[in-house]
């Protein structure tokens, strides 16, 4: 498997490779920092440490990192479907569904709560997801107005897709259950429309004004899988990034199939 962040070719792996433009530039995440969570989640419960049975209370307020005070999703990022839910038990693997296939934002920071930044910490590290940090949870402004964010890069977010597809973010079955996941995944408007109908994809996007990124797991039928991804910034238009996403999408898999 290559890992396309985007110079030339960088080991990864043993045997795995990566190829970039600007692969450690760093960008505001936005959703794509679920990945990290994603990992996370799946490593405690190897150990023992929950399981994706528990019921976790669903809740749509939350208290900031830094003052505690509270505060709630902005109208735009509320995930009503769950929000309708709000004082019910679900339980944790449902929000792990729910933060990665709709990119909920309530369910992100019931995991994230349950789960740990300093775990979230320590699987960046691990897997060497360079330039990516977690440090707070999403829609904390109290945290932004303090200059806490979360970021990550072309090549940390490759990397951490990769292991997941390559067994090491966690253990065998785990890796597994995450790319079934990522393959649920709805909003598939980014790097899955650039390619070829019917080609296989496993990915988590995300966006905000002014940022739209994408990262993907790509199955070529009949060939060799690979990773990719794309980040940007500075579009005016989120169609126009978009449509960059996905051009960058289409040329890839060209070349990486013998097609162009």
């Amino acid at each position: 498997m290559v890992a396309l962040a985007g110079g030339g070719l960088e080991e990864v792996w043993g045997g795995h490779y990566r190829w970039g433009r600007e692969p450690r530039r760093q960008f505001y995440a936005a959703s794509t920092m679920k990945v990290a969570v994603l990992i996370a989640t799946y490593r405690r419960q190897d150990r023992g440490e929950l399981d994706l049975a528990e019921p976790v209370l669903v809740r749509t307020e939350f208290a900031s990192l830094v003052d505690g005070s509270p505060y709630v999703m902005d109208p735009e990022e509320v995930d009503a479907d769950l929000a309708a839910r709000q004082g019910e038990n679900l339980a944790l693997g449902e929000l792990v569904e729910r933060m990665i296939t709709v990119s909920s934002n309530e369910a992100t920071n019931l995991v994230l709560e349950r789960v740990g930044l300093r775990e979230v910490a320590s699987v960046l590290s691990d897997l060497r997801a360079e330039g990516t940090v977690v440090a707070r949870p999403i829609g904390d402004r109290a945290a932004r107005a303090a200059g806490i964010t979360n970021l990550v890069t072309p090549a940390g977010l490759a990397r951490l897709l990769a292991a997941i597809a390559l067994g090491r973010a966690a253990s065998p079955d785990a890796c597994r259950e995450m790319v079934a996941v990522l393959g649920r995944q709805q909003y598939r408007d980014e790097i899955p429309a650039g390619l070829p109908p019917g080609v296989r994809t496993a990915s988590k996007n995300g966006w905000v004004t002014g940022i739209l990124h994408d990262a993907a797991l790509v199955w070529p039928p009949g060939g060799e899988p690979y990773c990719l991804a794309v980040c940007t910034e500075g579009f005016g238009d989120r169609e126009a990034a978009r449509t960059a996403i996905r051009e960058v999408a289409g040329c890839c898999h060209a070349q990486w199939t013998g097609g162009g």
